[in-house]
């Protein structure tokens, strides 16, 4: 047992999540009863299971900057000044919120691994103790990438070298430096937690809101997507996939439910969601991108079953796999749908053409009305990579966490790129492929506390 964690008073390890967040907000919090006395396995899951825990309040300022949807000035007008300025692009946006809920996690979850191979058993045995390690490190990984995909410059083999990434913190010690370490150290970082994840976990979990073996595949296919690295992408899906290969068929949907797809569907992963009302996400508000919208072919049950038309002739997105039919708290975990395109992209970029299509079909063929679909025919590998980027930005729309991390990935590709342009008021702002702004800034307050350099502008 780590006696000095152990003899923290729960205010003392609030603290700590004060120094990473850089924010004293945190002190008016009441601590966690969880988080006190963390001393047998049972605490550590709690303290993961925990509503401050996994699967709730993930990053969503990326999400409010993407593509896929629109306010109205007055949805616009009636957001607080931070969400304006992540809906607009504007160059000194911040996202506050995102940091500190991410870093007060990583905090949380470092406590638990700073416990978990001391911690007495009790009533459960080592597999648990295993399948708790193992989800501690999925939940560090994956919130570093989340963060990574916010604060520090997009991956790029050519430049990762002299970059800066984000601050990794390794341990709940609250006297431990905050720093940036490299864009490279940081990625390193994400893989290791993740590969070790996906030894501990186990290939099946009584709940989807803790993550198995296959949602830590499917989280390795993500990140190595966006590092660029194909083969060890494809690894990662198929791997994924041989564990959970389920799909839905739509044609087994009701087209005119309000919320037409189950929360906890066979197609999940591991759930996870974005926090309630985060940058104004309802469906009550957000409104389809037209061009998105009129991207469905007839036949293709998404139409139906993804939008919903509004009073004004604008739709809403109504194919969420949350919990809520007004979308106001969206999906951002790991579901199958996903991991099919991932290796759909990974083979085409790889040369082979056949297979690409194969798999990118089997999705399709799950979202079309039986009787009405055609599969896609092509045997030039670029022609059918064009196809998997069309298909993941029309599958996977309002799926939190994936969209903006496309957009600076595929924005380093001629044939990919996208000039976001929103009007408000009369005005027309626009965020040009590769642009600064694609990172955010990191908040003033944690600059003015750990001295860190700042993203530039």
């Amino acid at each position: 047992m780590n006696k000095r964690l152990n003899t923290l008073p729960a205010m003392g390890i609030m603290i700590g999540i004060v120094l990473l967040a850089g924010c004293a907000d945190y002190l008016d919090v009441k601590p966690d009863r969880s988080l006190a006395i963390p001393n047998t396995l049972k605490d550590l899951r709690a303290i993961l299971d925990g509503e401050t825990g996994r699967n709730m309040n993930y990053l969503f300022s990326g999400d409010v900057g993407s593509d896929y949807y629109y306010l109205s000035d007055a949805d616009f007008n009636a957001r607080n000044e931070d969400a304006r300025n992540l809906y607009m692009w504007h160059p000194e946006a911040v996202a506050e919120q995102d940091w500190r809920s991410a870093y007060s996690k990583v905090f949380d979850v470092n406590v638990v691994l700073g416990e978990v191979d001391d911690a007495a058993r009790g009533s459960l045995n080592e597999s648990d103790r295993n399948h708790i390690k193992g989800t501690a490190l999925f939940f560090r990984g994956w919130l570093f990438f989340q963060l990574a995909q916010l604060f520090a410059p997009p991956y790029d083999p050519a430049t990762v070298g002299s970059l800066l990434g984000i601050p990794v913190r390794l341990t709940a010690n609250i006297e431990a430096p905050t720093v940036r370490t490299s864009l490279t150290e940081t990625y390193q970082q994400i893989v290791e937690d993740l590969e070790s994840a996906a030894a501990l976990l186990p290939a099946t979990t009584p709940v989807a809101t803790r993550p198995g073996k296959a949602a830590a595949h499917a989280a390795l296919a993500r990140v190595y997507l966006i590092m660029g690295d194909y083969e060890s992408s494809l690894q990662q899906a198929e791997a994924s996939l041989a564990l959970n290969e389920a799909l839905m068929d739509f044609n087994e949907l009701s087209v005119t439910a309000n919320k037409p797809i189950l929360v906890l569907n066979s197609e999940v992963l591991v759930h996870m969601q974005l926090p309630n009302g985060g940058g104004g996400f309802a469906n009550t508000r957000a409104k389809v991108n037209p061009e998105l919208h009129a991207s469905y072919a007839e036949g293709d049950l998404r139409r139906k079953i993804y939008f919903k038309q509004n009073a004004d002739g604008s739709y809403r997105f109504t194919g969420d796999y949350g919990t809520s039919t007004t979308a106001t708290t969206p999906f951002c975990g790991l579901a199958t749908d996903e991991v099919y395109l991932t290796k759909a992209e990974c083979l085409a970029r790889l040369g082979d053409a056949f297979s690409a299509l194969e798999t990118l079909n089997t999705l399709l063929a799950s979202r079309w009305e039986a009787d009405l679909f055609s599969p896609y025919t092509a045997e030039d590998p670029d022609e059918v990579l064009a196809l998997v980027v069309t298909e993941r930005h029309k599958e996977l729309a309002f799926r939190g966490g994936i969209r903006w991390g496309d957009l600076r990935r595929l924005n380093k590709e001629t044939r990919f790129v996208n000039k976001l342009k929103r009007a408000i008021d009369g005005e027309m702002y626009e965020l040009q492929p590769n642009d600064p702004r694609y990172t955010l800034l990191i908040p003033q307050s944690v600059i003015a506390h750990t001295g860190m350099e700042q993203n530039s502008r």
